[in-house]
C-alpha cells in the first residue's frame, strides 16, 4: 500500500472535512475520535483532532498517547538522573579509589542502557507511525496515510496544502 505523510496547518484544523476513512489502512471508519496530538517537544502546546478511526484503531491511539506521556515524563527523566549519577560515581571512584572496582557503576550504566532500550521500543514500536505529532511551524504531522485516503481530503479540502514537501 502507497503511503503519504500528511502535514497540515493547526489553523486548518478548525475547517478541515475528513472523509469517513480510516487512516491506518484506508477502510472504512463509521466513528470519530478526539485525538490528543503528540508534541515533538514539551513546549509545542497541544492540540486536538478529530479523525476517522475504527474502535480498535481508537484505542490503539489512545494507549499510544498514554505510553508517549509515560515515556516523556518518566523514562526520559528517570535515565538522566540514572545517567548522570553513574557517570558522577564512575568518576568519582577512578578518581578517589583506582584500585577498586565497583559494581555500582557499571550497575547503574546497564540501568541507562535498559531504560533507553525501553525508550526505543515505546517510541518505534508501540507508537503507530500514523499518530499525530505536533511539528515546528504551528503544524500536525502524519506519516504513513494511505494515498487514496490523502486524495480523498486533498478532494473534500481545496486549498488546504496536505502532503508534506520533500
Amino acid at each position: 500500500m502507497d503511503t503519504a505523510t500528511v502535514v497540515i496547518s493547526r489553523t486548518d484544523l478548525s475547517h478541515l472535512h475528513l472523509p469517513p476513512r480510516s487512516i491506518f489502512d484506508g477502510e472504512f471508519a463509521a466513528d470519530t475520535a478526539e485525538i490528543s496530538c503528540l508534541p515533538l517537544w514539551r513546549s509545542a502546546g497541544t492540540a486536538v483532532m478529530n479523525l476517522p478511526v475504527t474502535e480498535s484503531e481508537a484505542q490503539v491511539l489512545q494507549r499510544s498517547y498514554a505510553l508517549e506521556r509515560f515515556r516523556s515524563r518518566v523514562v526520559v527523566p528517570l535515565m538522566l538522573v540514572v545517567g548522570v549519577s553513574a557517570l558522577t560515581w564512575i568518576g568519582w571512584s577512578l578518581i578517589a579509589r583506582p584500585g577498586r572496582t565497583d559494581v555500582i557503576g557499571p550497575s547503574a550504566m546497564f540501568a541507562v542502557v535498559l531504560l533507553l532500550l525501553v525508550n526505543l521500543l515505546i517510541g518505534e514500536y508501540l507508537i503507530p507511525k500514523q499518530y499525530p505529532r505536533l511539528v515546528r511551524g504551528d503544524r500536525i504531522r502524519i506519516a504513513a496515510v494511505p494515498n487514496e485516503v490523502v486524495r480523498e481530503w486533498e478532494h473534500l479540502n481545496p486549498g488546504v496544502t496536505l502532503r508534506e514537501r520533500l
